[in-house]
């Protein structure tokens, strides 16, 4: 009789531990399928600007890369938003951004560094 008792014990647990983790995942909500683009960063001192065409080319470790902004960068020092006219060549800068599908830098901030 103990070992029947025991046996139907163990399958009722059994049966138990398959459906808790069913209900949990039906408690959870969706994920997201599409990620969301991951934001870039670049570190390095200003070599030109070009105001005509609003770009920056900030050069790191003797790379080069074209930085490009608009009217939504937000130009800043730290946390404070500064004039944009302070941002000269030889500045040190951190932009940071997205790609877009050319492989383009665009910033969404460009942040003065002090050394």
């Amino acid at each position: 009789m103990n070992k029947v008792l025991v046996i139907l014990l163990a399958a009722l647990f059994a049966l138990a531990g398959l459906a808790i983790p069913k209900a949990t995942a039906q408690e959870q909500p969706e994920k997201k399928t599409a990620a969301a683009p991951k934001e870039a960063r670049w570190h390095g001192r200003i070599v030109r600007i070009n105001k005509d065409q609003s770009t920056l080319e900030v050069r790191r470790e003797g790379v080069t890369k074209t930085i490009h902004y608009d009217m939504s960068t937000k130009w800043t020092e730290g946390t404070k938003p500064v004039d944009m006219s302070e941002f000269k060549q030889e500045t040190d800068v951190i932009c940071l951004g997205a790609y877009d599908d050319k492989g383009m830098f665009h910033a969404t901030r460009i942040d003065l560094r002090h050394q």
